[in-house]
């Protein structure tokens, strides 16, 4: 019950942070959870997390908690991106947000997987080159980036539908 607790707290954290520069941040929030757990619950035969509170999960192993960890670093990341690369085109924007996304990503899943959280299904272990970096399958740095590219592209695509604007995260002058 620590992990669950920790990801309901970070997330609420990194939220109640991110509202003092972008109103917006917990429809953006709820689109990126959104997001997530229809992926989640579309390739759910690929793993499985096991090991959690019962009230963490809404559907066989499909947890809202994983969801919300997934969701908040998406939208950390992408407040990173629009903080530090504002003039950057929203296509350059996407790609760094795959990489940052993309790392962080990988050290989640060497928690959850260390943690004895999340384990693959055997089909996934039957196709793994069996190359690992700690506990993370080296596939991860291939499919974590694409996993990640339908999520944000399905986050974005509805956030312009809804209206909901750009951040108004500015870099602090060093004066």
């Amino acid at each position: 019950m620590i992990f669950e607790i920790s990801i309901i707290v970070l997330a609420l954290v990194f939220s109640l942070i991110l509202f003092k520069s972008d109103k917006h941040i917990f429809k953006k929030f709820g689109l990126a959870l959104i997001a997530v757990l229809l992926f989640e619950y579309f390739t759910q035969a690929l793993w499985l997390n096991k090991g959690l509170a019962p009230w963490a999960y809404l559907y066989l192993d499909v947890s809202w908690i994983i969801g919300l960890g997934w969701a908040t670093i998406i939208i950390v990341m992408r407040s990173i991106t629009d903080m530090y690369f504002p003039s950057f085109s929203n296509r350059l924007k996407f790609f760094i947000n795959l990489i940052l996304i993309g790392i962080v990503g990988f050290f989640a899943e060497w928690v959850v997987l260390g943690l004895d959280i999340r384990e693959y299904s055997e089909a996934v272990k039957n196709t793994l080159s069996g190359i690992t970096i700690g506990p993370v399958p080296i596939e991860a740095i291939y499919y974590i980036p694409v996993f990640m590219a339908l999520v944000l592209s399905f986050n974005l695509y509805w956030e312009s539908l809804l209206n909901i604007n750009e951040s108004k995260l500015k870099r602090k002058s060093s004066k």
